[in-house]
């Protein structure tokens, strides 16, 4: 064994937190499985409740919470992680409970590994973080679908006046031949059987769907069918390629511009921003600079950003909001707001959506402090805009020049 002591605090800080942020990652299931005599039930595609005290009402839940399996139980007002509800299932101390956790679910205990090791500069492997990074992904898409779920019947918007005008309600008056109304049926919280009804777009498989409820159920507007995807409408005779975070965001545009020879991506929300970049480099829509229709808010903008990194693309076409005074707003807004869309696209460099987002950040953690640091950052964007005016201008006098 090579000597303890090469690693500094922060090294085996750093090997502990990579154990915990794969261990809390792994689905449960395998332990809860194994665990003799535990009473589990599972509840929807992102949760299980326990029963760990012979309770008439089982009161503890593992669940995804932002891409992590976190234990609550509600009886003891205990918190933590897998580790903690082996402890509390069978009474081992933690060290023990966790080495049962890792060799359940196959994780590597890292700390161990290091120390281990021959290797005097044994360090974390960035293939090992990706990992990890990635699944924490795939948990949050699939913390918002519901696998316990399905689509039960499709049908064309024109033969439901309550779906007819609902969309008329928010000024979309002419349908997107991809718009449907959905309906569905998934499980809720509580293991009980629930009907959906919206209208919405199937996703690209064609078994899933993205509805948008007629009146909105307590909080909830919007519902994922299925496994939460991506919906790809291709135009094999075009290049171009348009984006839109939803469904509804689609819609108000194709009220103003041209989008049936289009290729037509909707992420359904903006945790898929990977797959829309998997799917432009896939399909090869890299070549023409993509129309992206995102939503003002700092989401929005980390949503561009983060599919014109990946899929390593130098500029877009997206739409222009003042971004204080419009923050929040989304294309339907500006379509009930009488806004001629088409004015609004302009060409922005890569770089615009991320700074736009920190400047959005800023203001928000000021605002949250009480601090007044609003003028500077309205200043940044200021900036921001005037930059890019001089891109627009010296790029309109080249293509002039041509």
């Amino acid at each position: 064994m090579s000597n303890n002591n090469r690693y500094t605090d922060q090294e085996i800080k750093a090997f502990i937190s990579q154990t915990t942020a794969e261990l809390v990652s792994q689905d449960p299931y395998p332990v809860l499985q194994d665990l003799v005599g535990i009473d589990y039930k599972e509840l929807g595609n992102d949760s299980y409740r326990m029963n760990l005290r012979g309770e008439k009402t089982a009161s503890a839940y593992i669940s995804l919470k932002s891409g992590s399996w976190k234990y609550k139980d509600f009886g003891t007002g205990k918190s933590g992680n897998i580790v903690n509800v082996v402890m509390d299932a069978t009474g081992k101390d933690y060290k023990s409970a966790l080495s049962y956790s890792l060799q359940t679910l196959g994780v590597p205990n890292y700390l161990e590994q290091a120390l281990n090791s021959k290797q005097q500069d044994y360090q974390l492997s960035q293939a090992d973080r990706e990992r990890i990074k990635q699944q924490k992904e795939a948990n949050v898409t699939r913390e918002s679908s519901h696998a316990l779920s399905r689509v039960t019947t499709v049908y064309e918007v024109s033969t439901n006046p309550s779906a007819v005008e609902y969309l008329a309600s928010r000024g979309i008056n002419k349908i997107p031949p991809q718009m449907k109304v959905i309906n569905g049926e998934y499980q809720n919280k509580n293991g009980e059987l629930k009907r959906a009804f919206g209208v919405g777009v199937l996703t690209r498989d064609g078994k899933g769907a993205d509805i948008h409820f007629l009146q909105k159920i307590n909080d909830l507007k919007s519902i994922s069918l299925g496994q939460s995807d991506i919906s790809f409408f291709p135009n094999p005779n075009s290049s171009k390629v348009a984006i839109f975070e939803s469904k509804m965001d689609y819609c108000a545009a194709y009220q103003q511009m041209p989008l049936d020879g289009v290729n037509i991506i909707i992420a359904n929300s903006v945790s898929n921003a990977a797959k829309v970049a998997e799917l432009l480099v896939s399909e090869g829509l890299t070549q023409t600079p993509p129309m992206m229709f995102l939503q003002n808010d700092i989401a929005g903008y980390k949503f561009v950003a983060d599919i014109m990194q990946k899929a390593e693309l130098r500029e877009c076409k997206s739409i222009h909001y003042d971004i204080l005074n419009e923050y929040k707003k989304d294309i339907n807004d500006l379509l009930l707001d009488c806004v001629k869309i088409a004015d609004r696209i302009e060409t922005r460099e890569a770089g615009y959506f991320s700074d736009i987002a920190v400047s959005l950040e800023a203001i928000q953690k000021a605002q949250q402090s009480n601090k007044k640091e609003t003028v500077i950052t309205r200043e940044e964007l200021k900036r921001d805009d005037q930059a890019y005016e001089q891109y627009k201008s010296r790029n309109q006098y080249q293509e002039q020049e041509r």
